[in-house]
């Protein structure tokens, strides 16, 4: 009788399961890191409690007087969300380990149906939690919050239904209409930029960039961003807004590029005797040169918005820590790109709260997390 599902699935769970068991084994281990969480979590519930919900509700009941501007930004989000992994799980039915079973096609495509049914319903939950929270952190009416709630939801379903509905359209293509072919070739010669052994990983980052750049990557972002500009902006703010919005956007997308080429480059020399020092020191040469360059249009985009020159140097600074945090998770998740994304979420909203509260430990705390994921990914093999 065939599964309903796809057998990566029943991987999946069996994997979990292990997992558990393997914690309950060496249960000491698993009691020291649980009672760790336990000890971070109270700190961060004791951070939340400080926030001013009243302030964040105001902004919430200026935005729900904007329903259409509020429903495209959650539509934007959900779209986003379920169209990248429903990409990213087809890819991988299709030419991973699973790709040479005869698996009908019904059972995938109702697997990939409850993936993107299971991450709507995550993305939901997680959106009422923080309005929960909102409300449990104000002291006046909270008469915006049914309003906000019901048009979050509504916008983040539909995005996602159309999400889905795209990501199938698309790889019902044929592989040659599925692939659409972009240049990488660099606008200008940086030579510079090339590592003296493994000059070849920096413009493998910088042509995937590209290609990424070409081939129409973060309209949805650019498209989010021309939504955001006010009418009746004076010149100078638009142009600075303009400036910092392109720029945050094309380096973050420059980012993710060096992430996956990082990852798909250590596939690739698994079997070389190659020095882990020297593979991220040339990985590094593009994500920092992409930093520099985003980092003179953001001082340029807040100068002219009239931020002061410290405002903005803390900016990029902030921004330069956070990269070498994504940068260091990915060299010791290398082997587990999706486990490596996963903890530079959490360990940033630790550090944004923890700035929050003491400003000057934050920057502290950021380079012992990036000096201690730099020396744990020396010794992954």
């Amino acid at each position: 009788m065939p599964s309903l599902f796809h057998p990566r699935l029943l991987e999946t769970r069996r994997v979990a399961g292990n997992r558990l068991r393997l914690a309950l084994r060496h249960w000491p281990q698993t009691v020291f890191h649980l009672v760790g969480g336990g000890v971070l979590l109270a700190l961060v519930v004791n951070g939340v409690g400080r926030i001013d919900g009243d302030r964040i509700g105001l902004v919430l009941r200026l935005l729900s007087a904007q329903p259409l501007l509020l429903g495209l930004a959650f539509a934007g989000f959900g779209l986003a969300m379920v169209r990248s992994s429903t990409l990213t799980l087809a890819e991988e039915l299709r030419t991973g380990w699973w790709g040479a079973m005869p698996v009908p096609a019904a059972a995938t495509r109702r697997s990939l149906q409850l993936n993107a049914l299971l991450l709507t319903v995550f993305g939901n939950a997680v959106v009422l939690a923080v309005l929960l929270l909102v409300v449990w952190l104000s002291r006046r009416s909270t008469s915006w919050f049914t309003p906000v709630a019901l048009t979050a939801s509504i916008a983040l379903w539909l995005g996602a239904l159309l999400g889905y509905l795209g990501a199938r359209r698309r790889e019902r293509l044929p592989p040659g209409a599925r692939t659409q072919e972009h240049s990488s070739a660099a606008f200008l010669r940086l030579d510079r930029l090339d590592h003296p052994q493994l000059h070849h990983l920096p413009d493998w980052q910088r042509r995937e960039t590209a290609r990424r750049w070409r081939a129409g990557g973060r309209r949805w972002q650019l498209g989010g961003l021309a939504l955001l500009i006010p009418a009746a902006m004076p010149a100078a703010s638009l142009a600075g807004l303009s400036l910092l919005g392109i720029a945050l956007i094309w380096y973050g997308l420059a980012l993710r590029a060096s992430e996956d080429s990082i990852v798909a480059a250590d596939r690739l020399s698994a079997a070389l005797p190659l020095p882990f020092p020297r593979f991220a020191a040339a990985t590094l040469r593009y994500p920092l040169f992409a930093w520099s360059c985003t980092a003179l249009l953001c001082v340029i985009g807040l100068l002219l918005q009239s931020a002061s020159l410290t405002l903005a140097l803390i900016v990029v600074l902030a921004l330069g820590l956070g990269s070498l945090l994504s940068l260091s998770l990915t060299w010791r998740y290398r082997k587990r790109p999706w486990l490596a994304r996963t903890r530079a979420v959490a360990e940033t909203c630790l550090l944004l709260l923890l700035a929050y509260q003491l400003p000057p430990l934050a920057p502290v705390a950021a380079l012992g997390l990036i000096a201690r994921h730099y020396y744990v990914a020396r010794s992954v093999r």
